[in-house]
């Protein structure tokens, strides 16, 4: 079996605790962020936050997102949320690889089919600069319809 490569932080624990704890202080948040409406009286349903992916060389590297969970209110919306002290040139990498991951958990195959539904995801910039943007954005770009 190949070597497994861990990725976490102190803060990321310190992170994950309070919104699992505090969960119903992320509504107000959320319906900032998102423009959503929620009222509070909705169901969080907390995900699991460690993905394995496996390399080309055959080890595994253990992914941990900070805190991802659905919303049970009118729809279930699947929300992804990470906080970082600062900038990182490695955010964009790192979202697509977790909401990657967290849309292919529930991904679904019918027939030569694959779905699946990405989160809605926000990072929390605990410090900003001038270079700190107000969005994170990844194109993806494909050779056309399969």
């Amino acid at each position: 079996m190949g070597k497994i490569t861990l990725t976490n932080t102190p803060y990321d624990d310190v992170f994950r605790t309070l919104v699992n704890d505090c969960s119903s202080l992320m509504i107000p948040v959320i319906n900032e962020v998102f423009g959503e409406c929620y009222t509070g009286k909705e169901k969080m349903i907390f995900s699991p936050n460690e993905h394995f992916q496996k390399r080309q060389d055959g080890n595994e590297a253990e992914k941990i997102t900070d805190t991802s969970f659905k919303i049970l209110g009118d729809e279930v919306k699947k929300y992804h949320w990470e906080c970082q002290s600062s900038t990182d040139s490695s955010m964009l990498v790192r979202f697509f690889e977790y909401d990657t991951q967290i849309a292919l958990d529930e991904g679904e195959i019918k027939g030569d089919v694959l779905t699946v539904m990405f989160p809605h995801s926000a990072v929390l910039y605990l410090r900003s600069r001038a270079a700190t943007g107000e969005r994170l954005k990844v194109k993806m770009v494909t050779p056309g319809v399969l």
